[in-house]
């Protein structure tokens, strides 16, 4: 199973995010912590497939870019601010591979977590390619 990580700066929408996540019984661990600086070593501590950030925050470090170099496996799931959907130029700019409101439902975040496993997978165009056949 998968081990999750939120960062988040606002404690209520943190610990919120946490709680349901782990209500759903869809991942192995389901951690959280403030900011990028704490992240790090609970990535490497705990082996986190992905990690959930708030917008805001991964747009204005440069821990992100750090992080992902570091661990290039790690799937990203930006949560929605105030400034709402993140373009795709934004996404992939800031290595993330889904995006997710604070509202969605949990089901919906899920989903996004889900998006950002098989993203971070990159599996060759060999591979692609016996699954994009066409009865050929």
């Amino acid at each position: 199973m998968t081990t999750v990580l939120i960062v988040d700066s606002n404690k209520d929408s943190r610990l919120a995010l946490e709680a349901q996540l782990a209500a759903s019984n869809q991942f192995e661990r389901v951690l959280s912590c403030s900011g990028l600086q704490l992240a790090e070593s609970s990535i490497q501590q705990y082996e986190v497939k992905v990690m959930l950030i708030e917008a805001e925050q991964a747009s204005q470090s440069p821990l992100l870019h750090q992080i992902k170099a570091n661990y290039p496996e790690l799937g990203v799931v930006l949560i929605q601010g105030k400034t709402g959907v993140v373009d795709t130029a934004t996404l992939l700019e800031l290595g993330a591979h889904a995006q997710t409101s604070r509202l969605a439902a949990p089901m919906e975040i899920i989903a996004s977590v889900a998006k950002a496993l098989v993203g971070r997978l990159k599996p060759s165009k060999r591979i692609l390619g016996k699954f994009l056949k066409d009865g050929q």
